[in-house]
């Protein structure tokens, strides 16, 4: 099909020819791309799947000669596709199943493609469809001769590369954004967020994220009450810190394991929990010379793992190492620092008392600095490992980051509370890290997107149109002038630290999850108008849960077990009852390791006594599979009778099912062939 240039390219189907197209994404080329390229590039994206093309629709841009092209999706298309990654979707029995295109009468709202797919999923879809074009016989780029094509690259990853594509990303749809908008952060009072309108609009990674981020605020209320009442009754005896200690154990344990199961329901809901993983092609970043993949038999890079290990173990490790002296370096510079300033402050009766501080304060600002810089070096060194595929390259990086981050920001503080045995100091520490980071993270979320407001009264948006004639590319030009998202990394690091210093040391500090409390309210807002105003729309593929992260903060929730039963035995209270009692110290610290695998024993009770999934999700799940097995069974039994018969019984299916020919009574068995075999 040749495209006319200045209009939208028609799709495959008639049904769809007459329907109004809504632009998803934008393609950004080069400023010097040739007309020959771009005349190229539109006919790849919108050619039949057989001829090695994409079958979407795409536009132009401005003229002939600009650097823009829109691309869309016909209905058919969209559905197509679904099947293809899996996305499950709700059947006409109020089970979730993974969507069949043939069987697609039997799913809810399956007519209406803006209902029965969200805006995320569509451009995701528009995304991993272009990202599958490979090139066929092509030996080089037309108009750019020096820039070689292999048969089954993936062009879009060879244009990236070669600087002739810039960049593409998804389109916002502004009276989308502005219902979400007001039923969000517009509002002046506290309500919950709207996080299936997050999800359709936004994807399952940040859906997932505002959720966790509104669970954890709402779970650290029972620990605030406890806290605030603590410091207020001025309760300074053994069954505080015992009482604030097992309660902290408790609490971490009980957060994790509802957290999993609020994660289990709301990726049930949105079709994600099941999704079977999909063949992840090589990442844009990965190079080494052309070799065949023994999976796909495409010709890809190839690059040995052996090299890479040796890079991580040489290079990165080390590098790791140098970090951590760093941090630790840091530490020492503060005890030496703080001995200096007590010893001063004691010489000099005029002193400010504000001045002890100043090595906590100073402390906390090292350590912010350390983090930013460690994190830009880790990325690069990352990216130099070479990873084939995104998954393990966001592995490699979180697992550096998160090592660092653990050592640098609470090395201090377990050095304070088990080798100087200084509550006093502990205290005063962990209340300048706490409250000076959530001042500068203020600073840096609250006062940029306000000023942003301000100096933006007016947001430019790609304001509701058909597209029929010249697209208004100005608008959608000013969206990609954005910045691109740099995706949720440090949102979650912030609330792993901030996890940390609750469950490890807020028996020292009751007020730290007040605090935390109060910054949490402001940053789902703060969080929510960058998402929406400040960066680029981005791609966001489906999730089932946060990922490494629940490990992560899993883990934490055990080193808690650990501290607090040494803090508990080394606080003031416990010395007097032991001294008054004639408990020796080696007799003490019997006792704390005995309370400690007791109270481990009742967190790891509590874990395996709360399910993961609930019940009635299980339920739905099972019987699910119970269906799949049945309509397998039946459709190998009709294979079996052969291609003769005439007529076929009508059989009752599980859940009120009723299938009548044999074409359509294998539908559902294609559904779940997948999960089942």
């Amino acid at each position: 099909m040749s495209a006319a240039m200045g209009s939208w390219t028609r799709p495959l189907c008639k049904c769809c020819a007459s329907l109004p197209v809504q632009p998803q994404v934008a393609l950004e080329l080069s400023e010097t791309i040739s007309v020959e390229t771009k005349r190229w590039l539109m006919s790849r994206i919108q050619a039949e799947k057989i001829a090695g093309g994409a079958e979407l629709m795409v536009h132009p841009g401005e003229d002939d000669e600009g650097n823009m092209l829109l691309v869309s999706a016909s209905r058919h298309v969209l559905l197509r596709a679904a099947e293809v990654l899996g996305l499950y979707k709700l059947y006409k029995d109020g089970s979730m199943i993974s969507f069949c295109y043939r069987d697609r009468r039997n799913f809810e709202n399956s007519d209406n493609i803006d209902e029965f797919l969200t805006l995320a999923e569509c451009q995701f879809i528009i995304l991993r469809t272009l990202g599958n074009i490979k090139a066929v016989d092509e030996k080089y780029v037309p108009g750019y001769p020096t820039t070689s094509l292999y048969p089954g690259e993936a062009i879009f990853n060879r244009l990236q590369k070669s600087k002739i594509l810039l960049g593409f990303y998804p389109l916002h749809q502004e009276e989308m954004l502005s219902e979400l908008e007001t039923c969000w952060y517009s509002q002046r009072k506290l309500t919950l967020q709207p996080i299936d309108s997050i999800y359709r609009y936004y994807g399952g990674s940040v859906a997932m994220y505002f959720s966790f981020l509104e669970f954890f605020t709402c779970s650290l209320a029972p620990m605030a009450i406890l806290g605030t009442t603590v410091v207020t009754l001025s309760m300074d005896t053994v069954d505080k810190c015992i009482l604030f200690s097992v309660f902290n154990i408790i609490w971490s344990t009980v957060t994790m394991e509802l957290w999993k199961r609020h994660s289990c329901v709301l990726s049930y809901t949105w079709g994600t929990l099941q999704m079977n993983s999909q063949f992840e092609e090589p990442r844009m970043g990965y190079e080494g010379p052309m070799g065949t993949n023994p999976i796909t038999l495409r010709h890809q890079p190839y690059y040995p793992a052996w090299k890479r290990k040796v890079k991580i173990w040489l290079v990165s490790v080390p590098f790791l190492c140098l970090f951590l002296a760093f941090a630790l370096y840091g530490t020492f510079l503060f005890f030496r620092l703080e001995s200096w300033v007590k010893g001063f402050h004691s010489e000099h009766e005029n002193c400010w008392t504000c001045v002890l501080y100043l090595p906590s304060i100073l402390h906390a600002l090292y350590i912010t600095g350390l983090n930013i810089l460690h994190k830009m070096v880790a990325e690069v060194l990352t990216e130099w490992e070479n990873h084939r595929l995104e998954s393990s390259f966001q592995n490699h990086l979180t697992v550096k980051v998160l090592v660092f981050r653990f050592v640098n920001c609470f090395s201090a503080l377990f050095y304070i509370s088990f080798y100087l045995q200084d509550l006093e100091l502990l205290r005063k520490n962990l209340a300048s890290l706490l409250i000076l980071t959530q001042i500068i993270n203020q600073f840096t979320e609250t006062l940029v997107p306000y000023f942003y407001k301000i100096l933006h009264p007016k947001r430019a948006g790609l304001k509701g149109c058909t597209m029929e004639n010249a697209p208004e590319i100005d608008q959608i030009k000013s969206q990609g002038q954005k910045t691109p998202f740099p995706g949720m990394f440090d949102e979650y690091m912030e609330l792993f630290v901030q996890f940390g210093y609750v469950s490890l040391f807020s028996c020292i500090y009751p007020l730290s999850a007040l605090l935390i409390i109060l910054n949490n309210i402001t940053e789902i807002r703060t969080d929510a108008l960058k998402l929406c105003h400040l960066f680029q729309k981005p791609f966001i593929s489906p999730a089932a849960n946060i990922g490494v992260w629940q490990t992560a903060f899993e883990t934490i929730g055990y080193l808690s077990v650990i501290t607090n039963c040494l803090l508990i035995s080394i606080s003031p209270q416990v010395k007097e009852y032991c001294a008054e009692s004639d408990i020796t110290s080696n007799s003490l610290l019997i006792w704390a390791i005995g309370v400690e695998h007791a109270l481990l024993v009742i967190k790891i009770t509590l874990a395996f006594a709360i399910p993961d999934i609930p019940a009635w999700v299980k339920l739905r799940i099972d019987r699910v599979e119970y269906q799949s097995l049945h309509a397998l069974k039946h459709k190998l039994f009709e294979e079996d009778k052969g291609p003769g018969r005439e007529t076929v019984e009508k059989e009752g299916w599980p859940g009120g099912i009723v299938r009548s020919d044999s074409a359509d009574s294998s539908l559902h068995a294609s559904n779940r062939q997948l999960n089942l075999l």
